[in-house]
C-alpha cells in the first residue's frame, strides 16, 4: 500500500534526510515513523520543488497549500490513498475531487470543523472524503449531531506526542514555563505572574501562522514583570525548558477544540503537571487532581491560586505529573496513534477495493444477462 500525505505549511519543514539525521541524534521528535508505517510520501513543500518545472512555475503564484491540492490531484493515481492532515487542505482537495468526479480513498485528519469557514464546505464535500480521523470529542459530537455527517464517517483517536523524545530528565525545577501560540491568553497568565517571586518563559513562536493580539503583548518587553521572559526554542532546548519547569501552565482563550493539547501533552510527558484554562474544548486529556488542575478562563487571580499552590507543593506536583507520564505512555504514544491512522487508511482501502470489485461482478452479471436474452430469442 502506497499512501500520499498532505501536511500543513505553518512550519519549514527540515529536508527529509537531514531529519532523520536529527532524529537519530535525539534533537528532535520523531515524525518518520508515520511515514515508515504506512509507506507514505509527505507532499510538502519539499515535493512540490520536485514536481514538473510548468506546475513549479505555477506553484511560485498561489498559496503553498493550493500548489498542494493541485499536484496531489495530478499524482493520485500513483497512491492508494491521500490522507490530509490538515482542515484546510482536506476540505480543499475534497472539492477538487467532488468537482472532477475524481475516485481515490481520501482521509482526512482534522482539528476544528466547527468553525464555520470549515463547516459549511465540509457539508457540501464530505462525500470525497471516505474517514475524517477526530480526536477531540467535542468536534466528534460536533460532526454527528451538528452538521449529521454518518458516523460510519468518523474515526476518533487520540491525539499523539513522541513519548521517547519527550521524557523525564533529571534537573532542578527552578521555574515554571509556557508554551505555544495558537488561542493562548497570554495577558492573563502575566497578570497572574506580576508580583510574584516565580520565573516563567513564554515559549510563543515558531510557525507561520496567525498572530493573535495576546501572543504580541508578551512580547512588548517594556509591559512585563521582570520574573517572565519569552522567546521561541527549538525542540531540544524547548526539552530543557519542560525539564527546568515545575509544571506547565497553558493559558486558553474561549475555544471549542482542544487548542493546546500538543503542549499539554508534550508537558505530561516529561512528567509535568499542568494548569490549564477550562475552556469547552480542552476536556480529553487532563484528568482535574490528578494529571493537571483546571483554572476559569479570563481569570488572573484563579490562576495566580493554581500557580502558587503548585509551587509552594512540589510533592504535589511531582504526583501529578508521574499521573501524567503514566497517562501518556497508556493513551497518547506516537505509535498507537500512527498505527490507529494506519488502520483506518486501510480499512478506507479496503472498502474501496471491496465496492470496485462489486461493481465489476455486477457488470459481469449484467453482460450474461444481456447475452443470455440475445441466445433466447
Amino acid at each position: 500500500m502506497r499512501v500520499l500525505t498532505l501536511v500543513s505549511a505553518d512550519q519549514e519543514p527540515l529536508d527529509p534526510e537531514e531529519l532523520r539525521r536529527c532524529e537519530a541524534r535525539d534533537e528532535h521528535p520523531r515524525a518518520t515513523v508515520y511515514q515508515d508505517t504506512l509507506n507514505s510520501d509527505l507532499l510538502d513543500e519539499h515535493f512540490l520543488r520536485k514536481a514538473p518545472a510548468l506546475r513549479r512555475g505555477l506553484y511560485k503564484w498561489v498559496p503553498t497549500y493550493v500548489a498542494q491540492v493541485i499536484e496531489a490531484f495530478f499524482v493520485r493515481k500513483r497512491y492508494d490513498a491521500i490522507v490530509t492532515w490538515s482542515d484546510k487542505i482536506g476540505l480543499a482537495l475534497a472539492m477538487v475531487l467532488k468537482i472532477t468526479r475524481a475516485k481515490v480513498p481520501h482521509i482526512t485528519l482534522s482539528s476544528w470543523i466547527s468553525k464555520p469557514k470549515k463547516a459549511i464546505p465540509l457539508k457540501l464535500f464530505h462525500s470525497h472524503i471516505h474517514r475524517i480521523v477526530l480526536w477531540s470529542s467535542v468536534q466528534r459530537e460536533y460532526a454527528i449531531s451538528s452538521l449529521h455527517l454518518p458516523e460510519s464517517k468518523i474515526a476518533f483517536t487520540r491525539w499523539l506526542v513522541d513519548q521517547k523524545f519527550w521524557r523525564r530528565l533529571e534537573v532542578e525545577t527552578d521555574m515554571i514555563s509556557s508554551v505555544g501560540r495558537h488561542m493562548r491568553d497570554y495577558p492573563t497568565l502575566v497578570e497572574a505572574l506580576r508580583g510574584l517571586d516565580i520565573k516563567c518563559h513564554i515559549a510563543n513562536g515558531g510557525t507561520k501562522g496567525q498572530m493573535f493580539s495576546t501572543l504580541e503583548e508578551p512580547d512588548d518587553m517594556d509591559v512585563l514583570p521582570d520574573n517572565i521572559t519569552t522567546g521561541a526554542l527549538d525542540p531540544v532546548d524547548l526539552r530543557k525548558l519542560y525539564a527546568r519547569s515545575r509544571f506547565v501552565v497553558v493559558p486558553l482563550l474561549p475555544t471549542d477544540t482542544d487548542n493546546g493539547v500538543a503542549v499539554t501533552l508534550e508537558a505530561m510527558a516529561m512528567g509535568k503537571a499542568v494548569i490549564c484554562s477550562h475552556v469547552a474544548g480542552q476536556i480529553d486529556v487532563i484528568q482535574a487532581g490528578k494529571t493537571g488542575i483546571y483554572v476559569p478562563q479570563g481569570d488572573p487571580p484563579a490562576l495566580r491560586n493554581a500557580i502558587e499552590f503548585l509551587w509552594d507543593h512540589p510533592e504535589e506536583a511531582a504526583r501529578m505529573g508521574q499521573a501524567a507520564r503514566e497517562y501518556v505512555e497508556k493513551y497518547h504514544t506516537i505509535d498507537q496513534f500512527v498505527d490507529t491512522i494506519k488502520g483506518v487508511v486501510e480499512d478506507v482501502v479496503a472498502e474501496r477495493s471491496s465496492a470496485k470489485n462489486k461493481a465489476k461482478s455486477n457488470a459481469s452479471q449484467s453482460v450474461l444477462v444481456d447475452n443470455a436474452s440475445l441466445t433466447d430469442r
